[in-house]
C-alpha cells in the first residue's frame, strides 16, 4: 500500500481539502479519506464529511454543467477545434450559486451571444436530465 495525500483547492469555493488515497489500487477500486478541511463560508455550517461531499458533488456540476451546455448549445456558441468542443472567443459562460449548501443552486449566463428562450429551454432539458430541476438553472 502506497498511501498518498492531494491537497484540492476547488474553484467554486474557498474550501481546502486534503485526502488520502492508495495509489497501488487502479482508479475504480480506490477510496477517498478525507483528512483534513479548511472550509469556506458557504460550507461553514456543514460537517467536515459532509462539506467533502457537497464540495466534492458541486464541482464536477460546474464542469459537467459547462460542457453540456457547449455540446448542446447552438452552433454559434462554440466551435470543434481537434477533437474538443471549445467556446468562441469573445462568449462567455459565467456561474454563480446560490442558496445554502448542500442544497446550494448553480445558475449559468451566457454572455457575448444571445440565447434564444428556445435555446434555452433545450439547453435546460439537459441540465434538468443530467442533474435533476431545480440543480442548474440556465439565465
Amino acid at each position: 500500500m502506497v498511501t498518498n495525500t492531494t491537497r484540492y483547492s476547488p474553484d467554486t469555493c474557498d474550501c481546502v481539502i486534503e485526502y488520502s488515497w492508495d495509489s497501488t489500487l487502479s482508479e475504480d477500486q480506490r477510496v477517498h479519506t478525507l483528512s483534513t478541511i479548511s472550509k469556506c463560508s458557504f460550507h461553514s455550517g456543514l460537517s467536515d464529511n459532509t462539506a467533502y461531499n457537497t464540495v466534492f458533488e458541486e464541482n464536477p456540476r460546474k464542469n459537467i454543467a459547462y460542457q453540456l451546455i457547449l455540446d448542446n448549445g447552438p452552433v454559434g456558441l462554440s466551435d470543434l477545434v481537434d477533437g474538443t468542443r471549445q467556446i468562441k472567443p469573445g462568449i462567455f459562460i459565467n456561474t454563480v450559486w446560490s442558496g445554502t449548501a448542500p442544497n446550494r443552486v448553480l445558475t449559468v449566463t451566457v454572455t457575448g451571444f444571445s440565447l434564444t428562450q428556445n435555446q434555452k429551454n433545450s439547453i435546460q432539458t439537459f441540465l434538468n436530465n443530467r442533474f435533476g430541476a431545480g440543480k442548474v438553472l440556465i439565465a
